[in-house]
């Protein structure tokens, strides 16, 4: 149990270094669902960068919105 604890940690200080939330969020829950429905390694990987690259895109997009300034919802009355 130990040497698991040790490598979750580094797996997660991993992470952290190289700038993956989206991964350090998801990997546990989906190991457990892969182990589960006996997912290969190939399988998982694109779980976790699909998790990965949809999290990066939510927030480019919040971020775009955000620095456009324009209002969040448009109506004719807004005009």
């Amino acid at each position: 149990m130990g040497q698991r604890t040790d490598t979750e940690a580094q797996l997660t200080n991993c992470l952290k270094e190289l700038h993956l939330p989206g991964i350090r969020q998801s990997y546990e829950e989906l190991s457990r669902s892969a182990e589960q429905d006996s997912l290969g390694y190939k399988e998982y990987l694109l779980a976790l960068l699909d998790r990965e690259r949809e999290l990066r895109r939510n927030n480019r997009i919040t971020k775009l919105l955000r620095e456009s300034r324009l209002p969040m919802e448009k109506t004719i009355s807004n005009f």
